[in-house]
C-alpha cells in the first residue's frame, strides 16, 4: 500500500501503477512509461538516473528493473557505506562469501553471496572467488538501503534470463545532471551531484578510502590523488571560488 500512496504522489501514470503494484511486470509499457518509472525509482533512492543504475530483466514473461555496477556504486557514495568481508567458506562446490555493511548512522547489515566452484582451479578459481566476493558486496548493499530487487551477479546465474540496457529515453536526457565527478582512466563521470557540497562529500569520501589503504604505498596514495585533482580541476577551483 505504501508503494502505491508513494507512486501516486509522484502523478505516475495509472497504467504504470497498475502494471507494477499488480503484476510486478514493465513489459506491457511504452518506452516513456517506463521512463517515468525508471526516474520515480531513482528519486526513491537519491540516484542519478543519468548514470543508468538499472537495467531490465525478462524472465518468465515479465519484464522488471535489476541493479548494476552503477547502482551500488552511487549508493556506497550516496549512503556513506562502509562494506567489511567477514568470512569465507568453501562447502563441497560452492563458495560463499559474507559482507557486512556498516552505514554513516552505525546501522549495519549483513548478506551473503555465492556462486558455484566445482573443480576450477587457477584463473577460474579466482575469477569465482572474486565474483561472490562481488556479490555478496553487493547484495549487502542493496538489503541495507532497501531495494528488493536483483544484483547484476545474480541475474548470470538465471536461465533463460533475457538482459538488456535500459532505454534512456528523452525524458532521462533531458534531466539535469548536475556537477559531475571524474576518476581518472574515463571520460565518463564517476558520479552527478546537485549541489558543490554533496560533490565536496565525494572528493573527500574519496580521498579518505585512498589514505585508508593498507595496501597503497605513501607515494601511489599522493599519486592517485593528485590524479583526482587534476581530473577535477575545474570543480575544485568552483569550491574554492565559493569559499567566503
Amino acid at each position: 500500500m505504501s508503494n502505491v500512496i508513494a507512486m501516486q504522489k509522484e502523478g505516475l501514470d495509472p497504467a504504470i501503477q497498475n502494471s507494477i503494484v499488480l503484476r510486478g511486470d514493465l513489459s506491457g509499457l511504452n518506452e516513456g512509461q517506463k521512463s517515468a518509472y525508471y526516474l520515480y525509482r531513482c528519486k526513491q533512492v537519491g540516484l542519478d538516473p543519468a548514470a543508468k543504475p538499472f537495467d531490465l530483466l525478462t524472465l518468465n514473461g515479465k519484464q522488471v528493473l535489476y541493479a548494476n555496477a552503477s547502482c551500488t556504486q552511487q549508493l556506497c557514495a550516496l549512503h556513506k557505506l562502509s562494506t567489511q568481508i567477514t568470512h569465507r567458506e568453501r562447502m563441497d562446490d560452492i563458495y560463499v562469501v559474507s559482507c557486512r555493511v556498516t552505514g554513516a548512522d552505525g546501522r549495519v547489515s549483513e548478506n551473503q553471496g555465492a556462486v558455484s566452484v566445482g573443480n576450477a582451479r587457477g584463473d577460474a578459481l579466482a575469477n569465482a572467488i572474486l565474483k561472490a566476493t562481488t556479490k555478496a558486496i553487493r547484495r549487502s548493499v542493496l538489503a541495507h538501503c532497501g531495494l528488493g530487487m536483483l544484483d547484476e551477479t545474480e541475474v548470470e546465474t538465471i536461465p533463460q534470463a533475457k538482459v538488456e540496457p535500459a532505454v534512456v529515453v528523452e525524458e532521462v536526457k533531458k534531466i539535469d545532471q548536475g556537477i559531475p565527478f571524474f576518476v581518472p582512466g574515463t571520460d565518463e563521470p564517476y558520479s552527478h551531484h546537485q549541489t558543490l557540497d554533496q560533490w565536496v562529500d565525494t572528493l573527500l569520501t574519496m580521498v579518505d578510502k585512498i589514505s585508508d589503504s593498507k595496501k597503497l604505498t605513501p607515494a601511489t596514495k599522493m599519486d592517485k590523488i593528485l590524479a583526482i585533482e587534476k581530473c577535477n580541476h575545474e570543480n575544485i577551483c568552483r569550491v574554492r571560488d565559493d569559499v567566503p
